[in-house]
């Protein structure tokens, strides 16, 4: 069986998880600097576990709007499917670093907030969803 990796971008490292092979519980992984450690991370998941796809968060606004994070988290899906042949999903990751930082363990925020991200997902049973219309050609468009 293969398993999901959550992707949070942060602003200056990239928090990872992994869920488990049957889908309900998502652990925090580590932290990468760059894409291509996290492709590389990926990449090793998938010989070692089998990876079904990856889950990357996409910020949104309370009122459903996109910020300015969201662009780094578009560019990153592009890049990735660029990269990588594994389904790369979208999935709205609104509070998930302000629910991290209220978990206490040894982690950091990006990892616990990639983790609860996963989570939700796996929570809402792995649903395959398009992209927004319009969405990844957004990354493009000048700020």
């Amino acid at each position: 069986m293969s398993v999901w990796i959550g992707v949070d971008p942060g602003e200056k490292r990239i928090g990872i998880s992994r869920g488990d092979p049957l889908g309900v519980l998502a652990t925090p992984r580590g932290l990468v600097a760059t894409r291509v450690e996290l492709v590389q991370w990926i990449e090793v998941a998938d010989q070692e576990f089998g990876v079904a796809g990856v889950l990357i968060g996409m910020p949104r606004n309370m009122d459903g709007s996109f910020g300015p994070m969201a662009i780094r988290s578009l560019q990153l899906v592009r890049w990735l499917r660029e990269q990588l042949d594994l389904p790369i999903q979208l999935w709205d990751e609104r509070l998930t670093s302000s629910q991290a930082e209220k978990v206490g363990t040894s982690f950091g925020v990006d990892e616990k907030a990639a983790a609860i991200l996963l989570q939700c997902y796996l929570d809402a049973g792995m649903p395959s969803l398009p992209d927004p219309p319009g969405l990844i050609e957004a990354a493009d468009r000048p700020k």
